[in-house]
């Protein structure tokens, strides 16, 4: 069994916090809720480039979060910002950086979905290795020492969410449920409120088995990604459909190539049916480009969805 072995108890001055800030999320049943009682779905995309660029590329041309919420744009309510689990533990500058974009965020109405995306500072070959298998712990670059810094100093932001690890893979689904549970114990010593988003299992392509065995602990959604040739339509319904009709779930990826437009609009409007509480392609930067919404299909239309659907 992994165990939590920093001082999670230590209180850590947090930094301030937006003084508009957004509705806190949390998750009541098989919803999102806000702070008010409104049920709330998630409807945005992924922004890559600080998982790879310390100076996040991608994030510095022009206002890309103005764009993403402007409702007459793609009208989203939330990005999901995959970051780099060493360079936040180690460059005090690099977490600066986040938080500016965490709080700008905030400002336009946009919740965050924080991700652990790769474990090191460099890009390793074959590309799957950058990805952590499981969560690490102890001192050091470790997941565990990551979440003790960002929830010491943003347990405060009321429109972020926790993504503990990208795609767990590789070890037992009991192991997996495991370390997550471990890591989700740690987080909710030091934070009981902020909305935990958990991985699914094989490399985020089903959380069926978290339909039988839900991790512990309250504000908990689990996250699918889908994607071909892995994850047809067919397999809709093990991935993620019967975990929706019991269970907090969130599309955190999904392929939004345009050879495969229907399949990314088939599954948004799975997820939107089954009650998925939200769906994010992937990603900006690394797939498409912020102006699709204009023109490029699956883009304008999934697009199109988000403005309708947040009104």
């Amino acid at each position: 069994m992994p165990e939590a072995t920093l001082d999670w108890s230590t209180p850590v001055e947090p930094t301030p916090a937006p003084t508009a800030p957004l509705p806190r999320l949390e998750v009541q049943g098989r919803e999102l809720v806000d702070s008010t009682g409104r049920a709330v779905r998630l409807r945005g995309v992924n922004v890559c480039g600080l998982e790879f660029d310390a100076l996040g590329a991608n994030w510095r041309g022009g206002d890309i979060l103005g764009t993403l919420a402007d409702p007459t744009r793609w009208g989203a309510n939330v990005v999901r910002m995959p970051v780099n689990q060493q360079w936040f533990v180690e460059d005090e500058a690099y977490v600066q950086r986040v938080e500016r974009l965490i709080d700008s965020a905030n400002d336009r109405g946009l919740y965050v979905i924080l991700d652990v995306q790769w474990e090191l500072g460099r890009q390793l070959e074959p590309y799957s290795d950058n990805i952590l298998a499981l969560p690490t712990f102890g001192e050091g670059n470790t997941t565990e020492a990551f979440w003790w810094k960002a929830s010491s100093r943003w347990a405060n932001r009321s429109n972020l969410l926790f993504d503990l690890i990208n795609e767990p893979h590789g070890p037992s689904e009991g192991a997996t449920a495991s370390a997550m549970q471990v890591l989700v114990d740690a987080l909710r010593a030091r934070d009981p409120q902020t909305v935990i988003v958990v991985g699914g299992m094989n490399w985020a392509h089903t959380v069926d088995p978290y339909r039988a065995r839900p991790l512990h602990g309250a504000n908990l959604v689990y996250s699918a990604h889908q994607y071909l040739p892995y994850d047809p339509p067919s397999a809709f319904g093990g991935n993620f459909v019967a975990a929706a009709r019991a269970l907090p779930v969130l599309l955190g990826e999904f392929t939004a190539e345009a050879e495969h437009a229907d399949y990314a609009l088939e599954l948004v409007d799975t997820a939107e049916r089954e009650g998925a509480v939200g769906w994010l392609p992937w990603a900006v930067g690394c797939g498409f480009d912020l102006d699709d919404d204009q023109g490029r299909e699956p883009l304008r239309s999934l697009a199109k969805r988000m403005r309708e659907l947040r009104r």
